[in-house]
């Protein structure tokens, strides 16, 4: 009998074999915001709003959209949101635009403009005393390279080691400085609180250097799952610490890509998605991975190639930014997306990705029934894990192992529910919670059969907690037949 009913019926829906189960982020922007329903059906698994971008009224509008569009679906999906971060930027420049050549010396300042052409106003505060001489300061994108030379009273000496035009407002790296810049900084407090007035699933926190970012965030937001974006150099020297300290992580290589070498940035990306991974935690590679589709129909062979990629390299989530905020074709990026990551994960190299092992640091029942139901499962070939959780740890230990198949989640929380939405291979379901673990097994049949996610005769694993209804207690896995008895006795 249960004891609960689910608020939404998204078991109404029948299952979609052709969703990827590597998940698609799509941003919800102008050229999107009215579309919301095509791109789900596309293949858009968690809908991102960017903070940065519009006010408060807008952002209460997309996600309002997001929610309406998956209850008539009957398909959930999660809502990212994005905090700005210290953006560091120039100030007003003399003249609004220079042209710096190599060689050239100039002083920089802490200041919101500047009408002295040898002198470079910086627009923020907390690099004073942390830039040291031979660190570089990369300006616009990387366009150009200065090296700090020197101090002169309240002035950094530094020489233009990479010349280029630099304009007001562009932006700014200290690659080799471990800046003190305020996070969250008061915009961030202010939608943090907004991002928990909308019920926000995942809140992704930009410009994160080391783990006590995230803890200050942690402690102002309790119930989002963080994602912490990475996005500068230092961010990789404390990278143990921000793995403990996160929900998941996003391979921003935008920033990124102006912080570290170019040429060394794919080599980055791999060993963020490998150790985000190994340590259980979810991936999202993200920018510029179907970029031509701002405009064009159709994706270029080096980007279907570079999603391809990130899928073999086991990533959880593939994301689009202006693709779908504001490109003219956002349905199809999200649908040739879709497309690339189905035939990577058809093909025999995906089903061999190596494995990862089990966590010695976390040794759990829970990790320890997770570990058991994959082995089980690539053993005796079966496709599906049916796994009952309240809070998702259970699921999201079972994903980090990447079976061949799929894990059907289900829970009577739709919070837990709409967290799952990013994990790689996971197809959540909302459920009712029972109170006996023969009444869930029963009832999980019913609801499996009715979506279309399996059918009679089917050899399934079911990954479950006894007694039923208690977080983190994942204590049993029974290999069962679809239509079988449920009785033990």
């Amino acid at each position: 009998m249960s004891t609960s009913e689910p608020v939404l019926n998204y078991a109404s829906a029948r299952h979609d074999d052709t969703r990827p189960a590597t998940k698609i982020v799509a941003t919800i922007g102008p050229a999107s915001e009215d579309r919301v329903i095509a791109l789900i059906d596309a293949g858009m698994a968690v809908a991102r709003i960017n903070f940065s971008h519009g006010v408060d009224d807008d952002h209460r509008r997309r996600v309002e959209k997001v929610r309406t569009a998956a209850r008539l679906k009957g398909q959930p999906v999660g809502v990212l949101a994005d905090i700005q971060g210290p953006k560091l930027r120039l100030g007003q420049i003399a003249g609004g635009q220079a042209r710096l050549e190599a060689g050239q010396e100039l002083r920089l300042v802490e200041a919101a403009k500047s009408t002295d052409p040898g002198v470079i106003p910086l627009n923020f505060t907390g690099f004073r005393d942390t830039v040291k001489p031979q660190h570089r300061v990369l300006l616009a994108d990387a366009a150009v390279e200065l090296v700090i030379v020197g101090v002169d009273g309240e002035f950094l000496v530094a020489r233009v080691q990479r010349g280029g035009v630099i304009a007001d407002r562009k932006g700014v790296h200290f690659p080799d400085s471990l800046l003190t810049a305020e996070l969250p900084t008061q915009q961030d407090r202010k939608h943090i609180a907004l991002a928990q007035e909308l019920g926000i699933d995942f809140l992704g926190v930009s410009f994160v250097s080391r783990a006590a970012d995230l803890e200050r965030i942690r402690d102002l937001a309790p119930s989002m799952m963080l994602v912490a974006k990475i996005e500068r150099r230092t961010a990789l020297d404390d990278l143990r610490g921000i793995l403990e300290a996160t929900d998941g992580v996003m391979v921003a290589r935008g920033d990124l890509g102006v912080e570290v070498n170019l040429e060394h940035l794919p080599l980055v990306q791999k060993h963020l998605i490998a150790e985000s991974v190994k340590a259980g935690k979810f991936v999202i590679t993200a920018t510029e991975m179907l970029e031509s589709m701002v405009h064009a129909s159709r994706p270029t062979r080096a980007e279907v190639t570079d999603v391809a990629n990130a899928v073999l390299d086991g990533t959880d989530a593939v994301m689009l930014s202006a693709e779908t905020a504001v490109g003219e074709h956002p349905v199809e990026a999200v649908r040739a997306m879709a497309r690339i990551a189905r035939a990577v994960e058809t093909s025999p190299r995906y089903q061999e990705l190596s494995r990862v092992p089990f966590r010695q640091n976390e040794p759990t029942f829970s990790n320890a029934t997770a570990l058991a139901a994959a082995h089980a499962a690539e053993a005796l070939k079966i496709k599906k894990i049916i796994c009952f959780t309240e809070t998702g740890n259970t699921v999201r230990l079972l994903s980090r192992y990447r079976i061949a198949g799929d894990i059907i989640a289900l829970t009577p929380s739709e919070r837990t529910l709409h967290a799952m939405t990013i994990l790689s291979h996971v197809r959540p379901l909302l459920c009712a919670r029972e109170t006996s673990l023969e009444d869930m097994l029963h009832e999980a049949q019913t609801v499996l059969v009715q979506s279309g996610m399996c059918a009679h005769g089917e050899e399934v694993i079911f990954v479950a907690g006894v007694p039923p209804g208690v977080a983190r207690s994942t204590n049993v896995m029974k290999l069962h037949r679809i239509g079988e008895q449920t009785r033990f006795q």
